[in-house]
């Protein structure tokens, strides 16, 4: 059912009407169909109304009057709830049918910021479907097989490992405590951090210095050993004023990491950067297709300026253990006088590294990677005699981009022990070792994110 409602924003009117400020302010704004809109620091003549004529769609006319300078209306998109809008598929069109710029944070891309010209005119808010569709998700009955002969039952595990969670611990901005402090403790924990880093070099006629580029050949080093993943933070950390620039901006990040690791996959992490604004008029979808990114937004943050940060990290860790979850929290830089202390640096780690046994610690790119791999496969099982089955795999994900390995869980019937079990692809050429799991009823095998069968075979 169509929805409208109508704002007339007309200071004079409201105040001739012996309303307050606040009233006038309050009556500046208006919430439709998932989105609140109102003018930006305004009070002048000019009015708009809008209507959802379907859903993530909103039509908006404005109205100028008298006003003679362009106000900004604020659009802010639901996150979350039964009207949640796909904000990374949002554009902007004018009356004609044309995409035009729309300011927006680096990372609250569910708002928006439309200048309005001194002009009567229409535009339409709406999701537009992604060129390559939606993915299709599995459901969890799909991502496991039970064989009645055997007895057999296989299962994608939540987790690399079968570990219960995940945690991804994050640095911002290529701060060179990252290089003096950060990479050295990580290695010490046996945990693996993700870098999200401005490569540029220094911006020309800037008296801003690139952190990055001044210390290229320690970064370049790194990256050399493998160790930690890196992630797109954008070139230079300074938003963009349009497609051009964050063209720029995004796409040459990109290309200076996939420079530094030849061999990897291109899929990065891509945080556009607290601070900045980024005007286009284009979908962030556009950006995160062409460039092999995905978003990561909700992170915990750990700068001691929030307060009480490790008890928070502690509570934060342990609701994703009960839930089975990603786990995220992100720094900046760190040591005294810094954004974390180096103690609560420690802490937090010395928390990660009770759980060890029960969390896949990885870069955000490899838990996304598996996260996505699960949530589009299946299985399906074939008996193959009284002490056979084969298990096929199927997954849907591009295997140049998504190549971290699946856990797949089996659980024995009875009489099978796991030393007795082997898996082998009816391709030829690849081997597969299963591990026992502690209890001795299961194996564990970790298979590549393509579409196999695999023969699972009691030897004895």
């Amino acid at each position: 059912m169509n929805s409208r409602l109508v704002m007339l924003c007309s200071f004079a009117v409201l105040l001739q009407a012996g309303l307050s400020a606040a009233a006038v302010e309050a009556a500046q704004a208006v919430e439709v169909a998932g989105a609140k809109l109102a003018f930006v620091d305004y009070q002048g003549p000019a009015t708009f109304s809008v209507e959802s004529p379907e859903k993530h769609k909103l039509l908006i006319d404005f109205d100028p009057r008298t006003e003679r300078e362009p106000p900004v209306l604020r659009i802010e998109l639901a996150q979350s709830g039964p009207k949640t809008w796909p904000f990374f598929d949002v554009e902007v069109l004018d009356a004609d049918g044309r995409a035009i710029s729309v300011r927006r944070p680096g990372i609250e891309w569910h708002t928006l910021f439309l200048k309005l010209p001194v002009e009567r005119g229409r535009f339409v808010v709406h999701a537009v479907e992604p060129p390559a569709g939606r993915p299709k998700r599995s459901s969890s009955k799909e991502r496991q097989a039970t064989d009645p002969a055997t007895g057999l039952s296989v299962a994608i595990a939540d987790w690399y490992g079968g570990r219960r969670a995940a945690l991804s611990i994050r640095f911002d901005d290529s701060h060179p405590t990252h290089l003096s402090k950060v990479v050295p403790t990580l290695d010490e924990y046996g945990f693996r951090g993700t870098f999200m880093v401005n490569p540029g070099e220094h911006p020309p006629n800037s008296r801003r210095r690139s952190a990055f580029h001044t210390q290229r050949s320690e970064w370049e080093a790194v990256a050399r050993r493998g160790n930690h993943e890196f992630a797109n933070h954008t070139l230079h950390h300074q938003g963009a004023q349009n497609d051009e620039e964050m063209e720029y901006q995004v796409g040459e990040a990109c290309e200076a990491i996939w420079r530094l690791f030849p061999d990897k996959s291109k899929l990065l992490a891509l945080n556009l950067g607290g601070g900045t604004y980024w005007e286009t008029t284009r979908t962030l979808r556009y950006y995160l297709d062409k460039y092999h990114l995905f978003d990561i937004s909700g992170s915990l943050g750990m700068d001691d300026v929030y307060g009480n940060r490790v008890e928070a990290f502690r509570q934060h860790l342990q609701r994703h253990l009960d839930r089975s979850g990603w786990c995220r929290m992100h720094y900046h830089d760190i040591g005294d006088d810094h954004g974390a202390s180096e103690a609560n640096f420690r802490a937090a780690l010395d928390i990660a590294k009770e759980h060890e046994a029960e969390l896949w610690i990885a870069g955000m790119a490899d838990i996304h990677k598996y996260q996505t791999e699960r949530d589009q496969a299946t299985l399906a099982i074939a008996n193959r005699g009284p002490r056979r089955a084969a298990v096929t795999l199927s997954c849907s994900t591009d295997a140049k981009l998504y190549d971290q390995d699946l856990t797949i869980e089996l659980a024995l019937p009875q009489g099978w022990s796991p030393e007795q079990v082997t898996v082998s692809p009816i391709e030829p050429g690849r081997v597969v070792s299963p591990a026992s799991i502690s209890d001795n009823t299961a194996i564990r095998c970790d298979l590549p994110p393509i579409t196999a069968t695999y023969i699972v075979e009691k030897t004895q």
